[in-house]
Parts: C-alpha cells; sequence; structure tokens
C-alpha cells in the first residue's frame, strides 16, 4: 500500500520532534533547564511518548492513531503552559508542531491509512 501524503509528513515531524526529544535530554544532562528534575523529565515524557510512534506507524492499526492523538494533545497542552508561564520560544515550536501532527492525524486519508482492515 502506498503511503499518504499526509502519513508521510507526520512520519518526518515526528523524526523532527524526536530530534527536539535528543537536544531536551541533552539540555537536561548538561543542566540548561530551570526546575528540578522531575519536573523536566515530566514535561519531557509526552514529547517522548509522541516521537516514539514513528516506530509503529503501520497500515491498520487505528491504536496507534488514538494514542498518538491523546500524546500529541498532552504535549501540545504542556508546550502551550510553557509557553504561557515561561515565555520560552521552544514552547511556541512545540505548540506549532504538535498542532500540525494533530491535523494530519486527523487528515482523510490518514484515518483510513490507521483504519483496522477487514480479514481477508
Amino acid at each position: 500500500m502506498v503511503l499518504p501524503g499526509a502519513v508521510r509528513a507526520l512520519r518526518v515531524l515526528l523524526c523532527a520532534l524526536m530530534a527536539f526529544v535528543a537536544i531536551a535530554v541533552v539540555g537536561i544532562a548538561l543542566q540548561y533547564y530551570p526546575g528540578s528534575l522531575l519536573v523536566q523529565v515530566l514535561s519531557l515524557l509526552p514529547a517522548a511518548a509522541s516521537a516514539v510512534h514513528v516506530f509503529y506507524l503501520q497500515p491498520g492499526r487505528g491504536v496507534v492513531r488514538i494514542t498518538l492523538t491523546v500524546a500529541l494533545s498532552v504535549y501540545g497542552v504542556g508546550a502551550f503552559v510553557a509557553t504561557v508561564t515561561e515565555r520560552s520560544a521552544g514552547g511556541v515550536i512545540g505548540v506549532v508542531l504538535s498542532t500540525a501532527m494533530l491535523v494530519l492525524l486527523h487528515q482523510r486519508s490518514s484515518r483510513r491509512w490507521f483504519a483496522p482492515r477487514a480479514p481477508s
């Protein structure tokens, strides 16, 4: 089955999110972020959970679509809160990235691609 353009774009953005997670992990390790380690790790978990989904993108996996929607929503809300409270540029990037991925995830071609197939 051919990969729809929306799913291909979603895969690219998830890879970009994985790069942002790697940069954040290095920043936390070098102690560039304010706050306790627990808060830093908890704020990173939704992004990491979203990025890990890139390995599970396969046709017919409706559950992946649901879990990715939840993880991206939590990540988007967290990024928005970081933008409002801390005025961080990374929060703005997170909001834009998560919103774009949620829009791509709910395109008609993506929904059809993730829909479970009837056994043949």
